[in-house]
């Protein structure tokens, strides 16, 4: 059984936290705020050490490249902006919204329709080695990035794409959406691959926990375990004793965590084999007083959580 063991209790100056992501490497979290902040957190001490400002609107979701080091950071003004977090440059926006100047102002900061991303908010985001990124919209598209160029758009789903996410060592793109679906894409032809369908409300959360078992959690706190490559799930792993609202999964699948719309963080301990998985509660946290926006586990054995009153809890799992 694990615990988690708060490290620190950060309220930042906003008044709601949509996305977290850690760094361990650089020894920060990354905050974005409903304002169009980022805030840079400083794992160890647990203090805001950098502010960046240049979002137009709220951000809505975070990671960092691996290949780069660099901070990915997107949300209402759909641009896909790039940050040397060590010194708070704004580098490029790869969406072709925003150019970088020496303005004091946003308004100089030459706007421009978007030719590149999406039409409208960007909902999630993901990175993966080999300068690959996904991209899903509330446009419902699902876009490949490589190398900072769009490669291809795909466009199947119905309803806004809330989880885009690299499948582990083959590097194929999964999205879930409000409309209750999963899907996996051929990067080549842009053919949809499969289409996992057994959820009853919009999917929030989509986690691999291996290369050959994949786990999504709906708004209604059902969590499905499923075979890549089998559309129909393997079983119902969980149901949350509140709506859900994010998740994030340990980098060696052996647990899930469930942010809940009570404040609640939940976590499960997974017992994957090459058949099947199961999980079991086996601590349940009542820290936040708010929702729980978004929650980031990093490779070290560090979890970040954010909640709707702008509050940021880092925290040490402990086995």
């Amino acid at each position: 059984m694990s615990k988690l063991i708060k490290l620190h209790d950060i309220q930042t100056p906003s008044t709601k936290i949509l996305a977290v992501a850690m760094h361990t490497g650089a020894n920060i979290c990354a905050a974005g705020d409903r304002e169009g902040i980022i805030h840079i957190i400083d794992l160890t001490s647990g203090d805001i050490v950098r502010k960046l400002k240049q979002h137009v609107g709220f951000v809505y979701a975070l990671t960092f490249d691996p290949d780069t080091g660099h901070l990915i950071s997107t949300g209402k003004d759909k641009s896909l902006r790039v940050w040397d977090v060590q010194t708070g440059q704004f580098l490029r926006d790869i969406a072709g919204i925003f150019c970088p100047t020496d303005a004091r102002t946003l308004g100089a900061q030459n706007f421009k329709p978007s030719t590149r991303s999406h039409s409208m908010t960007v909902l999630s985001l993901a990175c993966a080695k080999g300068k690959r990124m996904a991209t899903g919209g509330q446009d419902a598209i699902v876009k490949l990035w490589i190398g900072g160029e769009p490669i291809r758009s795909f466009n199947w789903h119905t309803g806004p794409v809330t989880c885009v996410r690299f499948q582990p060592n083959t590097g194929v793109l999964f999205s879930a959406s409000k409309d209750k679906t999963i899907r996996s894409w051929n990067d080549t032809n842009g053919a949809m691959l499969h289409k996992y369908l057994g959820h009853e409300e919009e999917i929030v959360g989509l986690d691999f926990a291996s290369e050959s078992h994949f786990l999504s959690t709906d708004a209604a706190g059902n969590v499905l375990v499923w075979r890549t490559g089998k559309e129909s799930p393997l079983a119902s792993l969980y149901t949350a004793p509140a709506r859900a609202s994010a998740t994030c999964i340990s980098p060696g699948g052996e647990r899930l965590f469930l942010g809940l719309e009570d404040g609640t963080i939940v976590s499960l301990s997974l017992n994957p084999d090459a058949k099947d998985i199961t999980a079991s509660p086996d601590t349940i946290h009542h820290d936040h007083a708010s929702a729980i926006r978004s929650l980031n586990v990093s490779d070290n054995g560090l979890m970040a959580s954010a909640d709707n009153s702008g509050k940021v809890m880092l925290w040490q799992i402990e086995e």
